[in-house]
């Protein structure tokens, strides 16, 4: 970034501050809507996300609970939180507000009285952020970020950094600055159907100061900043869009979870987008609209491959469907419905239901209550229907909310592990005594897991921690307890509390090795080789060699890199299937190309891809495609299921 002397303000940029009226209070509305879920309901530079105050005055932030039949517009049925994610580090160590449960009737003020830029995030759906600048009077005609900022995570649980140095703006707070403005406004997702375009988000055109020092343009800046990295700014070319030439198996099912559809309203989003991994052409477009499917969010299949299961992450209900045809079979609601009304469920119920897996030696389905402490469990019928069983809590003692999410189960169905993003643990679940072997720490939001095809090691991806923790297994061979975490990998920075490295240089900008930022999913090859995670803030593909549990390698994404599943490949080997938010592409990746099971640096190659925004598929949908065309795409599933446990299980096996 250019930081400049003192000008002259532009007219256009003067009237840009006066658009940005103080409003008292501040008020966002807390919504399902994608790119608006912290809503202002005043458009700023794209965003409706991001408000400015003057020092001292109150932000309220207010959410309505209702149901998706009765509810009005705005209200939703889904649970949330408010949690300080970035704020000045003059206004203390410690985040503002930090909600320490999921709810539903959110009425929350807070009084900022430190001039700077504040960023809260939801932490049961981490890209649901909003901003405020809380103006600092003594400083007219720019808005104030501060010298230095404060953000919850890294590696020791909160990371200071400089907004700028002598050098000029730092590196880190231009990345969060233009994660907040593409994330925000849908206008700035990748359009992968724009062949021969550039991509270049646009950002507010406004003056701002950081820690003194005047930048006249924050929508210049960050584009000159960004293009000269080559991050932004590329033509989008015919080649970024090819498909793979050599076929995978099966297909692959995708959570679309923003994409919009004529039968449902903009707050009950997401479709279910399938790819044939013979052609790579979508062949269904599934949106649920008579039962007002809300940011469907991920899948697993049934052991014959008959049914996939699916999740609502911001509803109650687990959905049933036929593979085959992608029609419905059956809806659980798991806070309305009747089944969970039984008595023997004590008023337990399963509020925003995330990740779901079967158990390799039951069938049994396992859902985890991203809104709650428990992973619902599901008996599975003959005819390949569901029932509730019961629901597990994965909380000891006087733990906090754990807030399950994606969790991961033993190849034997003897195990289960829990990312626990409230609590910041992970807990090891035995299914032959039904109890849990350890609650440990891991890092900051915990939201993803794998484990090794044997259970002797479990991953265990932290959000906000820019780590990776390797947790003892169920069947370890080292000399472990399991339960106990045996290391954490750093993606982003070093700990400086171990003495431990990074590759990442957060003034500068440097980059000395594979990095990742707000790692997402981190599933392990199923020949327990590799370990590899989405990342959304560096919008990179990163790879941990399992022998060494070190970072050998790192792929370019998309905005918004989420999720990551493995699938096979004709001929043998896997491909890895991973998913961006903020992008429409599917990216086919071959990381180990030459099937040797060894990678080298830049041995990993993108295959090819596939645009998800086709909305008129081969075979079948059951609703209009309306905007957000192929957006969201976070859970991913694979089929056949390619699994130690499970592959052996599959028809004809």
């Amino acid at each position: 970034m250019r930081v400049h002397r003192v000008v002259p303000l532009v007219a256009g940029l003067l009237l840009g501050v006066s658009q940005l009226s103080y409003a008292t209070p501040a008020k966002f509305t807390i919504n399902d809507t994608p790119g608006h879920w912290f809503d202002t309901g005043v458009d700023i530079g794209g965003t409706r996300s991001l408000a400015v105050i003057e020092k001292g005055e109150t932000v309220s932030f207010f959410q309505k609970g209702g149901d998706k039949v009765n509810g009005k517009s705005r209200d939703v049925e889904s649970f949330h939180t408010v949690t300080n994610l970035v704020w000045p580090s003059a206004a203390g160590d410690n985040p503002v507000l930090d909600q320490p449960k999921a709810n539903w009737d959110n009425f929350v003020d807070v009084k900022l009285d430190t001039p700077g830029l504040y960023v809260f995030v939801c932490k049961l759906h981490p890209y649901m952020l909003g901003a405020v600048v809380v103006d600092d009077p003594a400083t007219p005609g720019t808005l104030d970020l501060g010298s230095e900022l404060m953000m919850l995570g890294g590696p020791e649980g909160k990371l200071k950094f400089p907004t700028v140095t002598s050098a000029g703006a730092t590196d880190i707070a231009l990345r969060l600055l233009r994660a907040f403005f593409i994330v925000t406004n849908p206008n700035n997702w990748k359009d992968y159907t724009k062949v021969n375009t550039a991509y270049r988000p646009v950002y507010p055109e406004v003056p701002v100061n950081l820690g003194g020092v005047p930048v006249p343009n924050l929508n210049a800046a960050l584009q000159d900043y960004f293009e000269g990295k080559g991050i932004d700014g590329n033509v989008i070319s015919p080649d970024d869009v090819k498909k793979p030439s050599i076929k995978g198996i099966g297909e692959v099912w995708v959570d679309t979870a923003y994409e919009l559809s004529g039968g449902k309203d903009p707050w009950f989003p997401g479709t279910i987008t399938v790819v044939s991994a013979y052609n790579w052409n979508v062949t269904k477009k599934i949106a649920l609209p008579q039962q007002k499917m809300n940011n469907g969010h991920n899948f697993w299949t049934s052991h014959d491959q008959k049914e996939i299961y699916q999740t609502e992450w911001h509803g109650n209900s687990v959905y049933v469907m036929d593979r085959k045809s992608g029609k419905l079979l059956q809806e659980i609601d798991l806070v309305n419905g009747d089944e969970v009304k039984h008595p023997k469920f004590k008023g337990e119920k399963c509020h925003d239901p995330a990740h779901v897996m079967t158990r390799v030696d039951t069938q049994q389905v396992h859902v985890g209550c991203n809104g709650g402490d428990t992973v619902a469990e599901f008996n599975r019928t003959e005819g390949g229907l569901l029932k509730l069983h019961r629901f597990i809590k994965v909380s000891k003692g006087d733990s906090p909310q754990t807030q399950p999410h994606a969790h991961w189960m033993g190849f034997d169905g003897k195990s289960m592990i829990t990312p626990n993003s409230n609590s910041g643990d992970a807990t090891t679940f035995d299914f032959r005594e039904y109890q849990i072997i350890d609650q440990q720490k891991t890092g900051t939001l915990p939201i993803a897991s794998g484990m090794m095809p044997d259970s002797s090691k479990y991953y265990v991806s932290n959000y906000l921690g820019h780590t990776v923790s390797v947790v003892c297994g169920q069947y370890p061979k080292t000399n472990c307890v399991p339960g106990q975490v045996l290391k954490n990998i750093n993606l982003l920075v070093g700990n400086p509390s171990d003495g431990s490295t990074g590759n990442y240089n957060p003034i500068s900008g440097a980059i000395s090795g594979p990095v990742g930022g707000f790692s997402v999913q981190t599933p392990v090859s199923p020949d327990g080789k590799f370990v590899i995670q989405g990342n959304t803030l560096t919008g990179t593909i990163t790879i941990i060699d399992t022998a060494t549990d070190t970072l050998v390698a790192m792929v370019p994404c998309d905005p918004g890199c989420h999720g990551v599943n493995f699938g096979a490949k004709k001929g043998g080997g896997y491909y890895a299937y991973v998913t961006s938010k903020f992008a429409n592409r599917l990216i086919v990746l071959d990381y180990d190309s030459n099937n040797d099971g060894i990678i080298e640096k830049n041995e990993p190659i993108i295959a090819g891809a596939v645009v998800l925004a086709n909305d008129n598929p081969a075979y079948y949908k059951d609703d209009t495609i309306t905007g957000n065309r192929g957006m969201g795409a976070q859970g991913i599933m694979a089929v056949p299921n390619v699994y130690n446990g499970w592959v052996q299980r599959l028809p004809g096996s």
